[in-house]
C-alpha cells in the first residue's frame, strides 16, 4: 500500500514577510517577494543556506503564505520529515519549497527525485524553493547533475542576526502582537536566555500567553515571576 503524503501543510500564524526582521536580507526579502509577487518564474530555482536559526524555515513559509494569499499554488516539503516520494507527488507548477536538504543529502533515492523535480518545474514554470545549512557544492549532494542545476540558479546566504538585531527582531515581533517590549526588558532577555532565536521566539510565545492572562505590562519583574529562566 502506498502512503499518501499531504502537501498541504497549517502555517503558524507568525510565519509572514512582515514578521521577519530583515537586518543584512533586504535584497534576499526583495527578491522573493518579486518573484512571487509578479510571478517572475526565473530561475528555476532558489537556493537559502545558512546556520540553524537564521530563519530559512520562516522565510518558507513566508514565501507559501504569499503565494497562496495571491491564489496561487503553493507546496512545503520538510525532508527531514517526509520521504523522496513527496516530491514525487509534485507536478512543478506555482511554487515548491523544499525544506532542510541537509538532512536529506547523500540519499540517492532524495537526489533523483528533487533532480526530476527541478526538471518539472523548468517545464512547468514552477519556482523551487530550497532551504538548507550550506552551499549547493558544501551540503553533502552526491549526484552532479543537481549540483549543476541548483548552483545555475539564484543562490543566497540568509545572515543571521546579530545580538543588536536580535533585540531589535523581539521588539518587533512583540509589536506586531500588541505586545510593548522596552528596549531595557529586551536587553534584559537577550542576557538572561539563550540567544537562539527559537528559543528567544519561543519565550515570546509564552510571554504573550502570560500577560494575556493577568493583564499586565512587560516588566523585568514580570519575566522573572514567568520563571523558566534558562541558563545560557
Amino acid at each position: 500500500m502506498t502512503r499518501q503524503i499531504p502537501l498541504s501543510v497549517s502555517l503558524p500564524d507568525s510565519a509572514g514577510f512582515e514578521n521577519f526582521y530583515p537586518a543584512r536580507n533586504e535584497q534576499l526579502l526583495a527578491a522573493l517577494r518579486e518573484c512571487i509577487g509578479i510571478h517572475v518564474m526565473q530561475p528555476t530555482s532558489i537556493y537559502l543556506y545558512g546556520e540553524a536559526g537564521c530563519g530559512k524555515t520562516h522565510l518558507l513559509y513566508a514565501s507559501v503564505r504569499l503565494t497562496r494569499d495571491l491564489e496561487g499554488a503553493a507546496s512545503y516539503i520538510p525532508l527531514h520529515h517526509w520521504p523522496a516520494e513527496a516530491l514525487n507527488q509534485l507536478d512543478g507548477k506555482g511554487l515548491v519549497c523544499v525544506d532542510g536538504l541537509d538532512a536529506a543529502a547523500g540519499g540517492a533515492a532524495v537526489e533523483r527525485a528533487l533532480f526530476r523535480l527541478y526538471e518539472r518545474c523548468q517545464a512547468g514554470a514552477g519556482v523551487l524553493l530550497i532551504a538548507a545549512r550550506a552551499p549547493p557544492g558544501q551540503v553533502g549532494l552526491g549526484l552532479d547533475d543537481l549540483i549543476s542545476r541548483l548552483h545555475g540558479g539564484a543562490v543566497y546566504h540568509v545572515a543571521s542576526l546579530n545580538d543588536l538585531e536580535k533585540r531589535e527582531a523581539l521588539r518587533m515581533r512583540a509589536a506586531n502582537r500588541g505586545l510593548q517590549l522596552t528596549d531595557e526588558v529586551a536587553r534584559y532577555v537577550l542576557r538572561r536566555y539563550p540567544r537562539d532565536t527559537h528559543a528567544l521566539f519561543g519565550l515570546l510565545d509564552r510571554i504573550d500567553v502570560a500577560s494575556l492572562s493577568e493583564q499586565r505590562r512587560i516588566t523585568i519583574p514580570f519575566l522573572q515571576k514567568l520563571g523558566e529562566t534558562p541558563q545560557r
